[in-house]
């Protein structure tokens, strides 16, 4: 119902632009009408209309799904498209008109980033890239070797473009590239918006700023038999982080992992066509048999359905039933990439129109990507910052700092001082040798530094390579937080109180690049007094990544019978298929190891009963009271201990943790040698029966006065394991009583005095 709506009311909407066009633009608003429809039912009338063969592209599908999830964005995406082909249709008149100026536009060459996430990356080789990007460069030139393969019938639409490409020579940092990145990973591809081997916080790779560079992603496909895959231009709704194409490893360029029948480089080609805003030359439809759709484009002949394999010409269809036929060897259609050719004219001028018209293309024309950055002989770039991290906690006042520099110079660096400033103090130089070729990099590591118990603050900066002025100094120094965490004695209680955050001794880390993710004290948000520790998973989308709240090296006596974590914690889920997680750790190794003792996630940590898709702030009544036992790993086998409490992000809400109590209780000697104990005695009425290890053959409990008078009684089952029995005798007369301990298999009689 709600498509049948939208549909009608996209009919109503193309009715009233249609009387404010020519008839000619109107002829073609009734061809995309019919284009929009076909998008809007392909999905049903392709289940009924399988191909045999593998569907090879992707891009129908993806941007149907696009708009089933976005009909707005579908209505805006139409009415870009009309205009375009105003446009376009100009520039194919002006053509016509003057022949002679066909060739006279300048060539545009496109900085292209190469993507290649896979378990295994180097199995596509820098030789295998450079191999698909001179396939590009032919095929877009209208250079191509196969190109004699063109019917006679067809040469005279044969285009030869101006789009041209190259891989980038630079970042975005003005810092010498060679346009490939490799990520080891087993992320694969599914096609649409958010495809995670987009997003490095899914385990794929981070696009490259859209307006400087083609992002182009090898990888493996969800499915198998999908090839590729590219959003066309004029989706106002699309994240940049989406644009660029998707290429399956074995499709990509002619050698490698490139595997017949598709090692021709011809699904980058393909793909790009339409990145540029070409449709597959049967129309928009998921290869469904149709002659009331059109690519839009005045020399590729109508075709009513997609083509596989190697055809031999001449092939007709019910669109275009007399020689010589449908144009199957066009690089828009679904044949092997042997069989294809050839971009026509018309294909070519729409590429270059969508390049010079829609704002998510045209800054392509302006990048410096191809252009190799000028190399000053001496210039060292201060990359990041390994040691001391904000991702790990320390222990130790001494610590080796370590970090990763890069070699922009084009002289080989065979010196360099390192500079470290904690908290602004003075900095500890360390003057280092080495070899380290142009574009290279390395991990410095400097003299050790101290740091006391706290937050801290660090500034690593390199001078004087080679031993003379670094000729870009703007790059030489990088910023890092970490904490040093102290010494406590059990019991260890917090409620964040204090304004001061972390609170002294205890430590925060988080394990992303973002520093802010760091875990949070927040006012006006807790179980009890003002404040809380918050962990924040709504404002910071980084799934997979942990933020830390870390305690100090907590002393636990050898003798203790049971260690103990007892805090609050208030937590949302933010839907079914978004769960954070929230995670009790403890290391007997000062951070260099952990063992997990507790963990929640998703329904069993979410304290809200509904979900939250705004960000959570707890109510009074959402705060619950947790234990995490770890009595059975620490008794009596370590006396240091840091505890960690991580948060685990799920794309989910905000987790909160408050009034922690880490304690240790030491039973008495007396109890752990006879079993049992009964205390206090004398007591002034509250008398507590405590077993070691609970017992569960005690089947009743009585206190008698002297003269045999029962004044207290108790019974239980079978499936009872007692460790702790309160009794009160608060209101019993000053005296001696008798405790009766009835087991299955023995009593036991104890003499207590009542006193007031």
């Amino acid at each position: 119902m709600r498509k049948a709506i939208f549909l009608s009311a996209l009919a109503i909407h193309l009715e009233n632009v249609l009387l404010n066009f020519s008839f000619v633009n109107a002829i073609f608003l009734l061809r995309f009408i019919a284009v929009s429809l076909c998008f809007c039912i392909a999905s049903n009338a392709f289940a009924q209309n399988q191909p045999v063969r593998p569907v090879r592209c992707v891009t129908g599908s993806v941007m149907e799904k696009y708009f089933q999830k976005y009909p707005r964005d579908k209505a805006v995406f139409d009415q870009n498209q009309l205009v375009f082909q105003q446009k376009y249709e100009a520039v194919r008149r002006a053509k016509k008109d003057n022949p002679a100026q066909q060739r006279l536009n300048a060539i545009v060459t496109i900085p292209v980033i190469v993507h290649i996430v896979m378990d295994n990356p180097a199995i596509v080789t820098d030789e295998q890239v450079q191999s698909q990007l001179d396939v590009l460069n032919a095929d877009y030139a209208g250079e191509n070797a196969d190109s004699v393969k063109i019917p006679a019938a067809f040469k005279p639409f044969f285009g030869k473009g101006n789009i041209r490409f190259c891989l980038a020579q630079r970042n975005a940092s003005n810092e010498p590239v060679n346009g490939i990145l490799r990520i080891t990973s087993s992320t694969t591809s599914v096609p649409g918006d958010n495809d995670p081997i987009k997003y490095a916080s899914m385990g794929g790779s981070d696009a490259w700023n859209v307006n400087k560079y083609l992002n182009i992603w090898v990888c493996k496909m969800t499915d198998s038999n999908d090839l590729g895959y590219s959003f066309m231009p004029g989706l106002p709704g699309l994240a940049s982080s989406d644009i660029g194409l998707v290429n399956a490893y074995h499709a990509f360029g002619t050698i490698g992992s490139a595997a017949a029948p598709f090692n021709k480089g011809r699904t980058a080609t393909h793909e790009i066509g339409h990145f540029f805003n070409l449709w597959h030359t049967w129309g928009s439809n998921e290869c469904v048999k149709s002659c009331s759709d059109s690519d839009f484009v005045d020399d590729t002949p109508n075709q009513d359905a997609c083509t596989y394999g190697t055809p031999v010409f001449p092939q007709t269809d019910a669109c275009t039933n007399t020689t010589p036929g449908i144009m199957f060897m066009n690089f828009m259609d679904y044949v092997d990439d042997a069989a294809m050719c050839l971009f026509t004219a018309g294909q070519a001028d729409r590429m270059e129109t969508a390049l010079s018209t829609f704002p998510d293309r045209m800054q392509l024309m302006g990048s410096n990507g191809c252009v190799p950055p000028v190399l000053y002989n001496n210039d060292v770039k201060a990359l990041a910052v390994v040691s001391p991290s904000n991702a790990s906690i320390y222990c130790a006042a001494s610590i080796i700092p370590r970090l990763t520099i890069r070699n922009l110079g084009a002289l080989t660096l065979t010196s360099v001082r390192l500079n470290v400033v904690v908290d602004g103090g003075e900095p500890v130089v360390t003057n280092i040798t080495l070899s380290l070729p142009s574009l290279q990099e390395t991990n410095l590591l400097g003299n050790a530094i101290t740091a006391v118990a706290g937050h801290h603050s660090v500034k690593i900066f390199t001078t004087l390579p080679n031993g003379v002025a670094d000729q870009q100094p703007f790059n030489d120094t990088v910023t890092m937080v970490f904490s040093v965490v102290g010494n406590a004695n059990e019991p260890l209680v917090n409620g964040f109180e204090s304004a001061a955050f972390p609170p002294q001794g205890w430590g925060i880390a988080n394990n992303s690049d973002v520093i802010e993710y760091n875990p949070v004290r927040v006012t006006n948000v807790a179980h009890s007094g003002t404040a809380s520790v918050k962990f924040d998973n709504y404002n910071y989308q980084l799934f997979g990544k942990r933020t830390m709240l870390v305690t100090p090296q907590l002393a636990i006596p050898l003798t203790a019978d049971s260690v103990k974590i007892a805090f609050w914690r208030a937590a949302a889920q933010y839907s079914s298929i978004n769960s954070d997680t929230l995670e009790i750790l403890f290391s007997a190794d000062c951070g260099q190891t952990f063992t997990p003792v507790y963990k929640k996630g998703g329904a069993d940590l979410k304290t809200r009963p509904d979900f939250t898709t705004t960000e959570y702030i707890p109510t009074a009544a959402e705060w619950v009271a947790d234990t995490a036992d770890i009595s059975a790993f620490v008794k009596g086998r370590y006396d240091n201990i840091i505890v960690q409490f991580r948060n685990i992000n799920g794309y989910g809400n905000n987790v909160y943790i408050d009034d922690i109590n880490i304690y240790a209780r030491s039973l008495p000697g007396r109890l752990k040698e006879q079993g049992y104990l009964i205390a206090p005695n004398p007591t002034t009425g509250l008398l507590t029966i405590q077993h070691y290890p609970a017992s569960s053959t005690l089947r009743g409990v009585a206190v008698y006065s002297s003269t045999g008078q029962l004044v207290w009684k108790a019974q239980y089952s079978a499936s009872t394991a007692l460790n702790y029995i309160p009794i009160n005798l608060s209101h019993a007369a000053s005296g001696v009583y008798i405790v009766q301990l009835v087991y299955t298999d023995k009593t036991i009689t104890q003499k207590v005095l009542k006193m007031n």
